[in-house]
Parts: C-alpha cells; sequence; structure tokens
C-alpha cells in the first residue's frame, strides 16, 4: 500500500492521469531519491523515498486506513440526512488530509448493523475489496429471532452451504447466493465470540440462537433476506471481518483507530 507505481501516485495527488504520466515525465525533472524517473512504472515507497519536480520537493503521504467499530443508527453517506453519520465523529486530520484523497467508507453497513467499518483514502484498496469478482469474504455475528434447535442448525447450514435463493427486496432482484459458512455457538463454544457480543446482560444460552455467518457477496440487505428465506429473522447483525482482517473487540461502538502496520499487510493479502 505504501509501495506504488509513480502514474498512481500522480493520479491520487491529481498531478496527472494514466494516460498523460508519461508525457508528464518527459515534459518535467522528477527526480526520486535523486534520480530521474522517466517511465510510469518507477516503483516509489511513501515512507522512506524523495520526490522533486522540477526542483521542488513534493511531500509524500501515506494513505489513511481507520478501523471502527460503527455503532447502530449511524449511516455510512457522507450526506446530510435524518441520521448521525459516522464521519461526524473522526477528526479533521483525517477527513479532508492534504496531498490525499477524501476519505471514504468501504462498502456500507445498514443503519440498523453495527461492527467493522473500513474507512480509507486508498480507492485502488476500496475497489479491490468491494469488486465482486474477487470475493472478499465478510464474517457476520448474528442473533436470531427464532430458537434454533440442533436439527434445525444443520438443515441451515446444509441450505447456506448448498446456495440459497433468496426472494426480492424493493429494487434488488431475487438471487442465488454463493456457498455461505455458518457456525453456531452455545454454551459449550460461547467463549469463543463473547468478546464480540453485544448483549445488555449475559445471554440465556439455551434460548438464545446466534451464530457467524462468513459470505462472499455483499447484496442489499442480504445477511437478513437470507435467514427469512429460511423462515427466521435477523434481530442483530455485527460485521466482524472483511478477508483476514478482523475487528479489534477493544474498541466499543463508535470508536475508531488507524491500522497498524500489520492489519494493513492482512488487508494488502485479503
Amino acid at each position: 500500500m505504501d509501495i506504488q507505481r509513480l502514474d498512481e501516485l500522480f493520479v491520487r495527488q491529481n498531478l496527472s492521469t494514466y494516460r498523460r504520466t508519461r508525457r508528464f515525465l518527459q515534459d518535467h525533472e522528477v527526480l526520486v531519491n535523486g534520480t530521474r524517473a522517466l517511465e510510469a512504472s518507477y516503483i516509489i515507497d511513501v515512507r522512506k523515498d524523495t520526490l522533486v519536480i522540477d526542483g521542488t520537493a513534493h511531500p509524500l503521504e501515506r494513505e489513511i486506513y481507520i478501523m471502527m467499530n460503527k455503532k447502530q443508527n449511524t449511516v455510512c453517506t457522507a450526506d446530510e440526512g435524518w441520521h448521525e453519520r459516522v464521519f461526524e465523529s473522526i477528526d479533521e486530520k483525517y477527513l479532508h488530509p492534504k496531498g490525499l484523497a477524501k476519505l471514504h467508507a468501504v462498502g456500507r453497513l445498514d443503519l440498523d448493523t453495527e461492527g467493522l467499518l473500513l474507512l480509507t483514502t486508498d480507492g485502488k484498496l476500496s475497489h479491490r475489496l468491494t469488486d465482486p469478482s474477487t470475493h472478499i469474504t465478510k464474517t457476520y455475528l448474528v442473533y436470531l429471532r427464532d430458537y434454533c434447535p440442533p436439527e434445525k442448525q444443520k438443515l441451515y447450514t446444509q441450505l447456506f452451504k448448498e446456495g440459497i435463493t433468496v426472494k426480492p427486496e424493493k429494487k434488488s432482484p431475487a438471487f442465488t447466493a454463493q456457498p455461505a459458512f455458518l457456525q453456531w455457538y452455545g454454551s459449550e463454544n460461547y467463549h469463543e465470540i463473547e468478546k464480540y457480543c453485544t448483549l445488555t446482560a449475559e445471554p440465556n444460552l439455551p434460548e438464545l440462537s446466534f451464530c457467524t455467518l462468513t459470505i462472499t457477496e455483499g447484496k442489499f440487505h442480504q445477511v437478513k433476506r437470507m435467514f427469512k428465506a429460511v423462515g427466521n429473522e435477523v434481530i442483530f447483525l455485527k460485521r466482524l471481518a472483511m478477508g483476514k482482517l478482523w475487528l479489534d473487540s477493544l474498541l466499543r461502538p463508535g470508536q475508531y483507530r488507524q491500522l497498524t502496520e500489520e492489519e494493513c499487510c492482512l488487508l494488502s493479502k485479503t
């Protein structure tokens, strides 16, 4: 993420376009660490390299990567409306960084859905993570309205693994979901997921059905529609992971922090 082609850097900083970068390099003296760069594919590391254009030092800004534990009743858009926006709690230095693209959310979470939300200035990464063709996994914690005994859990698991047909909703047409993975939780393995559970009181495990669902798509209200297709209803939904990156369980709803180097590497490998 910090290592990129020169044409990518120029586009991000509005110095040129992909098509005109080569001409830009011919018309201007562009020095990377004192060496003249003439190819658009020239690799630059924004962490340590220096860039001088026509004798003037050009600062290199690192892309911003933020993990937020989105709280309920907030929206991921930047447009003003009736509901609180996730951007309202973000520090100004991240919202309008100098020399970088505008901070934006990588995909969206519904108004009543909480959990992992990525915010970044890196449009290339954002496109890769949200492009349907990349099949990036997304894992959700799900609380269900109706209790699921073992035989029903087994049925749901099999149906989702085979690819369940989902009915249309609003402007979103019917579709057959890609195979998805269900993991059920009860008293014997509740400890594995407890740190992510947002419950006002200790759950009554014999009566509560909750699970994690891992999907490779991101269609409109997909998780809710998948459980609706088997006759149940999602009453709480929280995204726990995107690819190999998991939500920091220490972040309370509404809190955020920048990603660590290790977490950025996880995203790059996702």
